[in-house]
């Protein structure tokens, strides 16, 4: 099954995905990509930190924010360039659906100087489908009511689903029971729950009966908790409990400011499970971290990620020379983490991974994302590359130290255009179909040719930085399904 993204922006919307899984080589003192080696301190183990946190805001930095990745005095963020094109569609992810949730917790944190400070990050889970209905509790609505499940227990109530005449329940999320049309109140001036308001009056749940939800007063019958406002009467909205059913009738569960897992709230946030090992250990952790009066500093480090996004749609990057900063303060037990950069180099072998993935006018597969930059065409132009003599475009970073390598269309005619000559740093050129170098792919592209060690050849890349801020939160559950995209 193919992924469609509509446009570059919604690709642009994944990006937080793409820093996953952590792994060490042997660090060599010249390379200023090679893994910083392991402080010694805390061992690093799932829910076992110091500090929990969860990444409230994630926005593409700017040209001029992120690190001087290859230590030559100059910020290195190449992705900087579509900061503006990326902004919305991270805020509509984070602020207003909460698709993408960033969990992370600090180890070996001692105050505002700590000599060795490690963090771990996960891939999280915030809108949830618990009742295995295929719709979550995303925050999204538009005119015919949310787009969200707004019982997440009753796998018989969802978004889509026809409204069941007379059970007194509000069937399809919109936020009302037994209308006829959508958004609009049924006209039964009946009040069957006795919480005080009528299904006229807008009640979302007007059942005689139902199951006992436990409260400080001791069990109420669920729909009795259920109701909107009626201001004429003083009567306020039934209150959200974050359990994924919507108590206010407005059609969204959760959407109240103690259910915001960005806000002070302190909410639990279920983990994929794809964020740790096998053995049940953190995937991604920056290992060397050191706090100097507030300011933590780690890496760098090499990330990779190897997970299915959806059916036959695996996601395999490696982010290169990855950095992370930020400022640490602390209010009691809890620490906020502010003006928090993440950055590395997405390697040009990783981006030819991106091969089956759809954006219509931009990505044609058997395209990837390596081919839109370095065959020519809007993206290389819009990430200014450099170019060399021949007109061909340049990564901008040199991550193994032998030269940048590069990369080009012998054959223009071709449709969709796809590179089919690789130059290593060194000068080696590899085209497509090349017999005599090791590779990794069955179809023998360049990019994935290999030197005699087995190391691919051609992971030199583009250098992107992500700013961010964490809270407060708890980890919650682990789980095994991975939200579909």
């Amino acid at each position: 099954m193919r992924k469609k993204f509509p446009n570059l922006v919604r690709l642009l919307r994944s990006l937080p995905a793409l820093l996953w899984v952590a792994g060490c080589t042997d660090p060599a003192a010249d390379n200023p990509f090679a893994p910083a080696p392991e402080c010694n301190g805390p061992t690093v183990a799932y829910g076992k930190g110091d500090r929990t946190l969860v990444i409230a805001e994630l926005q593409v930095a700017g040209p001029n924010q992120g690190f001087d990745l290859d230590r030559d005095g100059a910020i290195d963020n190449k992705l900087g360039v579509v900061h503006s094109l990326a902004a919305e569609p991270l805020e509509e992810s984070f602020r207003r659906r909460h698709d993408v949730v960033i969990p992370l917790e600090l180890f070996g944190l001692a105050g505002e100087n700590s000599s060795c400070t490690k963090i771990a990050f996960y891939l999280g889970q915030f809108n949830k489908d618990r009742d295995g209905d295929g719709k979550d509790t995303n925050w999204s609505f538009d005119k015919h009511g949310a787009k969200g499940d707004c019982n997440d227990h009753d796998p018989e109530v969802r978004p889509g689903r026809q409204e069941v005449p007379d059970n007194r329940l509000d069937d399809n999320c919109d936020g009302y029971a037994d209308n006829a049309r959508p958004r609009e109140p049924a006209a039964d001036p009946r009040d069957l729950d006795g919480d005080g308001v009528s299904l006229a009056e807008g009640d979302c749940d007007d059942r005689p009966t139902s199951e006992p939800v436990m409260t400080e007063a001791g069990p109420v019958p669920l729909a009795r908790l259920r109701h909107p406002q009626v201001v004429g009467r003083g009567l306020p909205a039934g209150v959200e409990r974050c359990d994924g059913i919507d108590y206010d009738c407005d059609g969204i569960p959760d959407n109240a400011p103690a259910c915001d897992p960005f806000g002070d709230a302190n909410v639990a946030l279920d983990v994929q499970r794809v964020s740790l090992d096998a053995m049940g250990r953190p995937l991604l952790v920056f290992r060397s971290g050191v706090v100097r009066n507030g300011l933590l500093e780690a890496g760098p480090d090499l990330f990779r990620i190897s997970l299915e996004l959806v059916q036959n749609l695996p996601l395999e990057l490696e982010l290169s020379g990855a950095r992370v900063r930020g400022i640490l303060r602390t209010v009691g037990d809890r620490t906020y983490l502010e003006e928090g950069l993440l950055g590395g180099v997405l390697q040009a072998v990783s981006l030819a991974r991106l091969d089956r993935i759809e954006v219509k006018g931009l990505i044609t597969p058997p395209q990837s994302l390596f081919d839109v930059i370095w065959a020519g065409g809007a993206v290389g132009t819009l990430l200014m590359l450099k170019m060399d003599e021949q007109g061909h475009l340049l990564p901008d970073m040199d991550v193994d130290r032998d030269g940048l390598e590069t990369f080009w269309v012998a054959n223009p005619n071709q449709r969709p255009l796809v590179v089919d000559t690789c130059r290593d740093g060194d000068g080696t050129i590899i085209r497509n179909g090349d017999t005599s170098h090791p590779n990794a792919d069955p179809m023998r592209r360049c990019v994935f040719a290999q030197d005699a060690q087995g190391n691919y050849r051609f992971v030199d890349g583009i250098s992107a930085a992500l700013r961010f801020r964490a809270v407060p939160a708890r980890l919650g559950a682990l789980i095994d399904t991975l939200r579909r995209m």
